[in-house]
């Protein structure tokens, strides 16, 4: 079963994509901080992980490259910011995809099926 991490610091937000993210057939966890994240992947390193942009204790865009260096991981940044030019950074950095907020269960399901394929 495909593993998801879920960082963000609205928790309903993130309570809402587990429920959705659980119904796709994945296995989900959810951070609050950057802190959390970390932890999160030291115990497991996800297949997916759905960033915030901004968190309580940092940036959403500075992680993208510390999460990818522990292995392969499909990191969608999921922002309230539509910025072309933040969207470019985070694609630069490795994010699979940078959607904005509210994003649909479909937007973020095409992003997966598209990283599955490649696997």
């Amino acid at each position: 079963m495909p593993y998801a991490v879920l960082v963000d610091d609205n928790l309903e937000s993130s309570e809402t994509l587990s429920i959705l993210l659980e119904m796709e057939g994945y296995e989900t966890s959810m951070a609050a901080s950057l802190k959390d994240a970390r932890r999160q992947i030291a115990q497991r390193v996800p297949d997916v992980m759905v960033l915030d942009r901004t968190l309580p204790d940092g940036h959403g865009m500075d992680f993208i490259s510390e999460a990818l260096s522990h292995g392969p991981i499909t990191v969608v940044l999921l922002t309230g910011l539509s910025d072309p030019a933040d969207a470019k950074e985070a694609l630069r950095r490795g994010a699979a995809a940078y959607l904005v907020k509210p994003a649909t269960i479909e937007e973020l399901k095409a992003v997966l099926d598209q990283a599955a394929s490649k696997v």
